[in-house]
């Protein structure tokens, strides 16, 4: 269950839109709109296994714990098939779940464009209100993950 495509990018303060997805890893992942008890971080990027995109992973990887403290999950989405998700998440020892949005249903949820089957690199900060209290579009990958901690901690 995904919310219909958006024409736009969501915007802050709008309500996150509803989902039900499951990981690589066969975890279930939801926003239903409702309070949160969690932080949650949902980065969009374009491909598994590309520079830019294990630099990315790895960096919110390498942050894992100072994410866990602040009460935030995180997630990861692309086109990617699940295969290739296990794959990227083995190499790299990544500690949360990546979804496979293989028609970009979700990425439309939130108004991330796709092109060409690839996702714009977008990360989207939803607070335990259910509403998006960040939107970082266009993402420039390195220091991204601590810009998006920094995010996650002014989060009430």
């Amino acid at each position: 269950m995904v919310s219909p495509a958006r024409a736009a990018l969501i915007a802050q303060g709008e309500a996150a839109p509803t989902f039900q997805a499951t990981t690589h890893e066969g975890r279930a992942v939801a926003s239903d709109g409702a309070a949160r008890s969690r932080v949650l971080v949902v980065y969009f990027y374009p491909r598994d296994e590309t520079p830019g995109c294990t630099r990315e992973a790895c960096s919110f990887r390498d942050a894992f714990s100072a994410y866990t403290e602040a009460g935030a999950d995180i997630v990861g989405v692309s086109t990617d098939p699940v295969e290739a998700h296990r794959g990227f998440a083995q190499h790299h020892r990544l500690p949360f779940g990546l979804i496979a949005d293989t028609e970009g249903r979700l990425a439309g949820a939130f108004g991330v464009p796709v092109n060409g089957g690839y996702t714009a690199r977008t990360t989207v900060v939803i607070g335990r209100d259910g509403r998006v209290s960040r939107v970082f579009p266009n993402v420039g990958v390195d220091g991204h993950s601590d810009e998006v901690l920094a995010a996650v901690r002014a989060v009430r």
